[in-house]
């Protein structure tokens, strides 16, 4: 009897090992990659028919079947060829095999829900290496397109370019901030962008929505620098990583600022008008400003603009612009400028003669109405276009004395204003009685 139950079990445990053996043999084999698919035409739109071509036979199984993945594929309508056999494709130089798609990716995007009409991103196609029957699956080979358009498309991996730019420009002292941009072409993809002196990491940062990726640093030490910028996609399988331009970049030993443009004192050199005093320094904090009248520094001035009043006409005036920084001041110094008369003022409303002209009578003139204000005023009666003489034709009224019967008067008005030049406007002429 005991025997007999040790022989059962015996039988029994070995066609349970036996029966396990069966399942492990049976198990899902994992699926691994066997290669990247070469893609034909290399650019196409959705009328292209695609072949795709494996560098090598499948691992294992008889048949094959092609999945896309992408935006918008739907996971149970993904076959763009459905299971068939290996041997119905005709056998490449490579070794592989050459699978012609049986469907456009127009005609294959109308089976997904909703329609795929438009694409967009990256679709990868893969070709499983499978039995006729069942759902186990082997080895796989891959690969991918790229749409530009949402119906034209690439088997090329989108490139993306990076420039750097520095601020400012190619030195600067040290400790100085020395601000760097770096522009990421195609917008709008994602990643990070490391700034980089040399083969030292400066900062990782990641592009705006414009795709600028910027970055401030005060630590580069006095010397020479290469400068680069090196942009790393967040999807290494849809862009190419893309290095920037090189930028020289010279770290100065801190010293007081150096002249880059010198002074200039810019404008209309005349009375009534305003000059603008510009220079630009390398390695300043801030700007100081003073003007000066042949030399001499004029009290109070000492905004970056100057107003040309009438006291500096015939005057040499020039600015000085000083660039300070912790070490120290720099004055450059504009050229003089001669200050020549303002231009006279305009007249609006010609002068007017008011009262009765008779003998005898005394008449007056308006004084007209001019473009500036601050005017002095003076007057000289005529008859018949002829200065009268006297001092009593010298002033705003005039009494009408016999001579100037039957004769036309008219009066002159002349307007002066210190250093703009002088105007002149004579009232319409009327008949003495």
């Amino acid at each position: 009897m005991t025997r007999t139950v040790r022989r059962g079990a015996a039988i029994f445990t070995t066609a349970g090992l036996v029966l396990a053996g069966l399942v492990l043999l049976s198990a899902p084999a994992q699926a691994a990659n066997l290669g990247a698919l070469t893609i034909a035409p290399n650019s196409g739109n959705l009328q292209s028919v695609i072949t795709v071509s494996t560098p090598a036979p499948c691992d294992q199984g008889t048949n094959i079947k092609v999945t896309v993945a992408g935006t918008g594929v739907q996971t149970a309508t993904e076959n763009i060829v459905g299971n068939s056999s290996i041997a119905g494709y005709p056998q490449n130089l490579a070794g592989g095999f050459d699978v012609l798609f049986s469907d456009t990716l127009a005609g294959w995007g109308t089976t997904q829900s909703p329609a795929l009409t438009s694409f967009s991103g990256r679709y990868d196609f893969s070709v499983v290496c499978k039995n006729n029957f069942g759902s186990t699956t082997y080895g796989t080979f891959t690969g991918s397109i790229f749409f530009t358009s949402g119906s034209t498309w690439t088997s090329a991996k989108p490139a993306t370019t990076t420039t750097l730019t520095a601020t400012p420009p190619s030195s600067s002292y040290q400790g100085e901030n020395v601000h760097l941009e770096a522009a990421v072409t195609p917008l709008g993809v994602a990643g990070t962008v490391q700034f980089k002196d040399g083969a030292v990491d400066l900062g990782s940062v990641s592009p705006s929505p414009t795709g600028v990726a910027s970055l401030d640093t005060t630590a580069l030490t006095v010397g020479p620098h290469t400068l680069t910028a090196v942009f790393t996609p967040a999807d290494a399988l849809s862009f190419g990583e893309s290095t920037s331009n090189s930028v020289s970049y010279e770290i100065l030993t801190p010293a007081a600022p150096s002249v880059v443009t010198a002074a200039t004192a810019s404008g209309t050199y005349k009375v009534g008008y305003t000059l603008t005093c510009s220079a630009t320094f390398q390695g300043a904090s801030s700007t100081l400003y003073a003007w000066r009248n042949n030399g001499v520094p004029i009290a109070g001035q000492v905004a970056r603009t100057f107003y040309l009043a009438g006291g500096y006409y015939n005057r040499p005036i020039s600015c000085v612009a000083t660039g300070r920084n912790t070490y120290g001041d720099t004055p450059s110094i504009s050229a003089n400028h001669l200050i020549a008369l303002g231009t006279k003022p305009a007249l609006r409303r010609a002068p007017v003669i008011s009262g009765i002209v008779k003998v005898g009578k005394t008449i007056s003139t308006s004084k007209g109405l001019w473009s500036l204000a601050g005017l002095t005023y003076s007057y000289q009666w005529k008859r018949n276009g002829v200065a009268i003489s006297g001092t009593t034709a010298k002033k705003i009224s005039y009494k009408v004395v016999a001579k100037d019967k039957g004769k036309y008067l008219t009066c002159t008005v002349t307007v002066r204003k210190a250093g703009y030049a002088s105007n002149a406007a004579t009232t319409a002429k009327k008949k003495a009685a």
